[in-house]
């Protein structure tokens, strides 16, 4: 337990600095883009019919914009160090709150999502992969290489077509009703599942021809009971792996999905907050972005590390 707690507060540690410098590689980049950034605010704050000089030189003054960049990055990191995100330059409302509001709707859309594409995977993956070369293990490929082929954004435009636009049996985008996240879900699941059915699938055919699989069939076991006591859990540490990677993908915001569904995500308020060049409320989702995947990653390394804690024994990290 000592060397498992060591590691993980390695990797917090890591995980703070990296979300700084996610951070301030955002910021640097931003500042670097050409045009006036107070007059970016102002026009997503008065839009372009009331959009004057004098509103222009107001904002500057209120968000500190007269002063010079790295005089703002430091302002800024002295602020999240003391766990205080600040204000949207747009909005005036604190970024915590929002960032709270936006990833309330990201985790509902990631949870649904990360259920549909294993109820999708696990099955398709399994029996692909017990029958390579079959008809199920065809049919899985043929699935697996259109859906990763054809963009999520088309997959998407077609559903809207077919079950809000012809059928009117689902809402199109927003979030007007709990059936609103249907649609946006099985467009990332789908997505989801097609690279995780080959995952599954080669996890599963190298499990099956392992060497201590046939020592328990020839121990007398039937093949069905070694695959579900032995070689489930031998099998997953890839398949978990990479489903974390997956769901971090997915918390973090498909920015043009949520965008295409309006999805109230953290995605779609990055987006907008770019637009608007909305400085700390950048600053903060990207904050974020970073700190979710420190989080997955540590989480997906104990899961791994409780079903195969070999490395762990070796002295090796989570």
């Amino acid at each position: 337990m000592g060397q498992v707690a060591k590691q993980i507060g390695l990797r917090i540690s890591q995980g703070f600095f990296v979300a700084i410098g996610v951070s301030t590689l955002t910021f640097c980049l931003l500042v670097a883009m050409p045009g006036d950034l107070a007059m970016k605010i102002a026009m997503a704050q008065y839009g372009e019919d009331g959009l004057t000089d004098v509103r222009i030189e107001q904002v500057r003054r209120e968000t500190g914009l007269e002063q010079p960049k790295t005089s703002l990055y430091f302002v800024w990191l002295k602020n999240t160090l003391s766990f205080d995100l600040g204000y949207s330059m747009v909005s005036g409302e604190p970024v915590k709150d929002t960032l709270i509001t936006h990833m309330y709707y990201s985790l509902k859309l990631a949870g649904a999502t990360m259920v549909i594409s294993m109820l999708i995977a696990f099955p398709l993956g399994i029996l692909a992969g017990l029958k390579p070369g079959s008809a199920i293990d065809l049919l899985v490929t043929v699935f697996s290489s259109l859906a990763v082929s054809v963009p999520g954004f088309l997959i998407g435009a077609c559903l809207i077509v077919i079950f809000a636009i012809k059928l009117k049996l689902l809402p199109a985008a927003g979030y007007c009703s709990p059936e609103s996240i249907i649609l946006p879900a099985i467009t990332l699941a789908l997505v989801l599942a097609a690279v995780s059915c080959r995952v599954i699938r080669t996890s599963v055919i190298t499990v099956k021809d392992s060497c201590f699989l046939l020592f328990a069939r020839i121990k007398g076991l039937s093949r069905t009971r070694v695959f579900l006591d032995h070689g489930l859990k031998s099998g997953a540490v890839p398949i978990i792996t990479f489903l974390g990677l997956q769901l971090a993908h997915v918390m973090d915001g498909v920015v043009v999905l949520e965008n295409l569904f309006n999805w109230p995500g953290v995605g779609l308020l990055l987006l907008e907050s770019i637009r608007a060049r909305d400085l700390t409320m950048i600053q903060g989702v990207t904050l974020v972005i970073g700190l979710v995947y420190v989080g997955v990653n540590l989480i997906t390394d104990l899961l791994c590390t409780f079903l195969d804690p070999r490395h762990l024994a070796a002295g090796g990290d989570i």
